[in-house]
């Protein structure tokens, strides 16, 4: 039987964001929609989100949940599993096109996936409707949100985690900065910029191992593509490890 839950909007706005690796929610094995006010009382129903998307999910084994629709912009999947076999997490279209957030990963999986959504994705996620598939044989959490975002935090900024992890918005005016990591693992380190408005990512670091990068970057300028133009951005990491990322301006030093 399913039940009805409201998930809160989540803002970020802190110099230090902690993302992932905390403690672990106690995960129910009755599947948890989250929707509108209105189907708090006539029941779940599809979700056709109008401006932006808050979504939390709950189940046991395999689920394939939705319909919900996704706008231009950031979508960023939180997902908390319990059990040992492989997990995995998959958008599915109205035309049975697949776009996987989490490919099939041995549990337990604590992570946080950040993704594009804009029309003429080529690989990825178009403005649409999506039904979610979770493939799973332990309980499991899904938070799937989309925010309108108007304003993020100026440089310098810092987060750490461990696995799959970011999160935050930070707001890059037109100018030079660094990137900063560091790498407690022997798998692959990447870090991309998700502009909110929703256009291809930029991907500044892709490392192997235990290490400490330094990557500068521009914003503003270059051929389209080529560098981020001035915005607001979500940070995503890609990672089995444990890392931290820091971003400062350049020239405010």
């Amino acid at each position: 039987m399913l039940k009805v839950l409201v998930a809160p909007a989540i803002i970020v706005a802190l110099t230090v964001l902690v993302a992932c690796g905390g403690p672990a929610e106690t995960l129910a094995p009755t599947a948890t929609v989250a929707t509108d006010a209105s189907a708090a009382t006539s029941g779940p129903r599809p979700t056709f989100a109008t401006g932006q998307l808050q979504v939390l999910l709950e189940g046991e084994g395999p689920e394939v949940l939705g319909p919900y629709e996704m706008l231009a912009g950031v979508i960023i999947a939180f997902i908390r599993y319990e059990g040992e076999p492989p997990v995995s997490l998959t958008f599915i279209d109205e035309k049975q096109g697949q776009v996987s957030s989490v490919e099939s990963r041995p549990g337990p999986y604590r992570g946080e996936r950040v993704h594009s959504v804009y029309e003429g994705n080529p690989d990825g996620l178009k403005p649409g409707i999506y039904t979610v598939s979770v493939e799973a044989t332990g309980p499991w959490l899904v938070r799937l949100f989309q925010e309108q975002i108007s304003r993020g935090q100026e440089p310098e900024i810092a987060i750490e985690g461990t696995g799959d992890g970011g999160g935050g918005w930070v707001d890059l005016s037109e100018g030079e900065y660094t990137m900063t990591t560091t790498h407690d693992g022997s798998a692959e380190l990447s870090v991309d910029l998700f502009d909110s408005v929703g256009v291809s990512p930029y991907r500044i670091i892709r490392t192997t191992g235990n290490d400490e990068v330094q990557e500068g970057f521009t914003v503003g300028g270059g051929e389209p593509g080529e560098n981020p133009q001035p915005g607001i951005y979500a940070i995503g990491v890609r990672s089995q490890g444990s890392w931290s990322v820091t971003i400062t301006n350049d020239d405010a030093k």
